[in-house]
């Protein structure tokens, strides 16, 4: 038997289901393929960025699967519509007889590899899916009666107990070596269908081994200071992972096995829920949360709200407003240096993504699809569960959200987790020779001093208003 590789958002050799089942079952070899849509991606809001780091890591899976005998190949199709034809036509030209892959979750995804299983079927090719994206599969974890869970608290008090009542995650199988490669591996684009060359790719390293060795430093060093450093965007304080666990460059399995590690824990239960290694898998536990929400309730893939509540909410059209918090010139320095951030990497701290997005959804009142729509196509760690899971939090609009009637103050949130105004001195470096404390809310003469502009709204008066008009919803 000879089987294919399907290659997707899992571009690792480790800890990949799909690819260690094919190496263990195919007797006559196995290839991978990877299929780049770039009209979808389009259409699912990529930018250069994401585009960009995806074909980076690919290239750089391509290398590690020919050290365990396997060729890459690398197809480019419009659509998803046309990767089941894609895929037979190259299973059938190569003699494979299945396709293995791990499942994606979101509701077009699901609906493309429904397509690519009936179109295998007819061309009597076998199809072999896996569970990868999450530490538990969807549907694995719920309620006593049987529901999803819409609460993140007992979500994740129960995804700890099956973990832990199923003796935790285990080692995960290795894939094996093939004996010789069938062909060369295909030459690996850089860019495709318009996406352009993003200038700030060259932050941000390739393959497996870089990841592995950011969670070996992160777990070894940052992740026991996590606690007290992961709140404050001027220090790095993060394990700066989210890009390559959104490609599947690292497992999310793998980081909660070496959190485990470095705490000496057997059971995710016997990590002190406040340590610096509880409080990092709790963070893994939102995005794992973000993910099964996403099965449970596909309108959230679809740009509508959890909360149907909300579907009557005026959202305010103003695009100048918007062009303002889009470019980081609102006059408001934390939001004006996250969003520049934003622009120049491709990531964002996350206090900062909380609150430029309750800025923008609460003082701006602007309607938190557009900011969701312009982070996915700035972001390089670009995902749309997580990134629909955030901005829906900030609007007040999601599942287990920020009430509505709680509106960061950007200001009193830059004095408390940045109190030295770094990081707002690195991003808006006009205001660099503003005195100290002053910094986080220049005063007029400062602002006119330095060439930085008055905040486009008064913070105290579109607070209010935020909370009259979503109050008026429900």
């Amino acid at each position: 038997m000879r089987a294919m590789v399907w290659f997707r958002n899992d571009l690792r050799t480790g800890d990949n289901p799909a690819l260690a089942a094919a190496t263990r079952e195919a007797d006559r070899g196995v290839v991978g393929v990877f299929v780049a849509c770039p009209a979808q991606w389009r259409v699912h809001d990529w930018g250069d960025p994401k585009a960009g780091f995806v074909l980076k890591q690919v290239g750089a899976l391509a290398g590690e699967l020919e050290r365990l005998g396997i060729p890459l190949r690398f197809v480019c199709v419009a659509r998803f519509g046309d990767v089941p034809e894609a895929l037979a036509r190259l299973a059938t030209d190569l003699g494979c007889d299945a396709v293995y892959w791990n499942r994606e979750l979101e509701v077009n995804e699901v609906r493309r590899d429904a397509g690519v299983r009936m179109r295998l079927s007819e061309a009597g090719i076998g199809a072999r899916e896996f569970d990868d994206q999450t530490i538990l599969a969807p549907g694995s974890v719920m309620t006593d009666e049987g529901r999803w869970y819409t609460v993140f608290t007992p979500f994740k008090k129960k995804l700890i107990g099956v973990l832990d009542q199923e003796g935790g995650l285990g080692k995960p199988a290795a894939p094996k070596r093939q004996p010789e490669m069938l062909f060369a591996s295909d030459e690996i684009p850089t860019a495709v269908g318009g996406f352009g060359a993003w200038p700030g790719l060259g932050r941000w390293p390739a393959g497996a081994r870089d990841a592995t060795d950011r969670l070996e430093a992160f777990a070894s060093g940052g992740l026991a200071d996590y606690r007290e450093r992961r709140d404050a965007p001027g220090l790095e304080g993060t394990s700066m992972l989210s890009a390559y666990l959104a490609c599947g460059t690292v497992s999310v399995r793998d980081c909660v096995r070496r959190a485990m590690r470095q705490a000496g824990a057997g059971t995710l239960g016997q990590i002190p829920a406040d340590s610096g290694a509880g409080i990092w898998i709790s963070e893994l536990i939102w995005r794992e949360f973000f993910r099964h929400l996403i099965v449970a309730f596909p309108r959230l893939c679809m740009g509508r709200n959890f909360q149907r509540q909300y579907d009557r909410l005026p959202w305010r059209e103003d695009d100048a407003a918007f062009g303002a918090w889009r470019e980081g010139r609102t006059g408001v320095p934390i939001v004006d240096a996250a969003m520049r951030q934003l622009a120049q990497t491709g990531w964002m701290h996350n206090r900062c993504r909380m609150i430029v997005a309750m800025f923008l959804t609460k003082n701006l009142l602007l309607d938190w699809r557009l900011g969701e729509r312009h982070f996915m196509q700035s972001l390089v760690d670009g995902d749309l569960a997580s990134n629909n899971g955030g901005w829906q939090w900030a609007a007040s609009t999601g599942t287990d959200a920020a009430p509505y009637f709680r509106v960061f103050n950007p200001v009193s949130q830059s004095v408390k987790f940045d109190p030295g105004g770094a990081y707002i001195r690195r991003w808006v470096p006009e205001l660099s020779g503003v005195e100290d404390g002053a910094v986080h809310d220049p005063p007029p003469l400062a602002r006119s001093r330095f060439g930085y502009p008055e905040a486009i709204v008064d913070l105290k008066a579109s607070r209010a208003r935020a909370i009259g008009v979503f109050k008026a919803c429900r």
